[in-house]
């Protein structure tokens, strides 16, 4: 039978010349990327404590909140909405923008309170 130290001995001029051989691996020739799409960002609609409505930043009357939510709602894949909306908001205008939202073609909402 071999002595301990031997053993360990080879098993670390083993390890020492499988990890020492340069050039190891693949070579590999990996496609250029493309560019990705560009991330949509959220339609926001914001009321605040003035009971004024706000579409992505531009104050807007709840009149025409449908037909400019309409047109952006066209052009995106995903059909949400983000509201954000005041604490002491009457919910009456936060169920009118709701409803709004969903007449212009809107399926998925957001509230932020």
């Amino acid at each position: 039978m071999a002595p301990l130290i031997d053993v360990v001995f080879l098993l670390l001029i083993f390890f020492m010349l499988t990890f020492a051989i340069q050039g190891q691996g693949l070579a590999l020739s990996l496609p250029e990327g493309e560019e990705t799409e560009k991330v949509e960002k959220d339609i926001i609609v914001k009321i605040d404590r003035n009971n004024k409505i706000h579409l992505n930043g531009r104050q807007i009357e709840i009149g025409s909140l449908g037909t400019a939510l309409g047109e952006d709602l066209l052009r995106r894949s995903d059909k949400m909405v983000v509201i954000d909306a005041a604490p002491k908001v009457k919910y009456e205008l936060f169920a009118r923008v709701l409803d709004v939202s969903r007449e212009a073609g809107a399926e998925n909402f957001s509230i932020i309170k």
